[in-house]
C-alpha cells in the first residue's frame, strides 16, 4: 500500500515538473525577441530574418512601451505593447491603403475602433478579439452615413440588436 501512495506521489512530482518546464518555456519563447541582441531595456532597432524591423522600447529583451513594427510586405503597426503584445491605443496601416486605429488587448482588436479604407469609407465600432461586434457605422469620404447597424463576428447582423426570445411553446400531456 505504502508502494503504491509513494509511486503515485512519485508520478506526480514529475508530472508537475514536467508541466511547470513546459509553461516556463512557452511563456518565455512566447515573448522575447532579442536575446544576445542587447536590447534587454530602452529604446532598440530589431531587424528580424524574415525581413521585418521592429523599432521601440524594451523591458527584459520584450518589447513593452510605445513601437514601431514594419512587417516586409509593408503593413505598419505603431502603439502600445505590453509584456510583448500590442496592448493599448495604436495604428495599424495595411499595404492596400487601409487603416485602424483604436485600442488593442494581448495583440488583438478590442474595443473601440475606426477602420479607414483606402478608398475613403470609415467603420466606426466595438471590436472584440478582433472582430466587429455591437453597434457600428460605415461613412463614406464626405462623411455621410451610409449604413449604421448591429454586427457579430464580422458579419453585418441589422439594423436592431438580436432580443433574446421568451416565448415558450407548451405542449400539452395527453393522458
Amino acid at each position: 500500500m505504502d508502494e503504491k501512495k509513494s509511486l503515485k506521489s512519485s508520478m506526480r512530482s514529475k508530472y508537475f515538473i514536467v508541466l511547470f518546464f513546459c509553461i516556463f518555456v512557452f511563456c518565455k519563447s512566447n515573448q522575447k525577441i532579442c536575446e544576445g541582441e542587447n536590447c534587454r531595456n530602452g529604446k532598440h532597432t530589431v531587424p528580424f530574418e524574415n525581413g521585418d524591423i521592429f523599432e521601440g522600447d524594451f523591458l527584459e529583451d520584450i518589447k513593452h512601451g510605445f513601437g514601431k513594427y514594419q512587417h516586409l510586405n509593408g503593413d505598419t503597426f505603431e502603439g502600445e505593447y505590453k509584456y510583448g503584445y500590442k496592448d493599448g491605443p495604436g495604428s495599424y496601416r495595411y499595404a492596400n491603403g487601409d487603416q485602424f486605429i483604436g485600442n488593442y488587448v494581448k495583440g488583438k482588436k478590442q474595443g473601440l475602433g475606426k477602420y479607414i479604407f483606402a478608398d475613403g469609407f470609415i467603420l466606426e465600432g466595438t471590436w472584440f478579439q478582433n472582430e466587429l461586434s455591437g453597434k457600428a457605422k460605415i461613412t463614406n469620404a464626405k462623411g455621410s452615413l451610409v449604413l449604421e447597424g448591429y454586427w457579430h463576428q464580422n458579419s453585418f447582423i441589422g439594423f436592431k440588436p438580436k432580443q433574446e426570445s421568451n416565448d415558450t411553446i407548451e405542449i400539452s400531456n395527453p393522458k
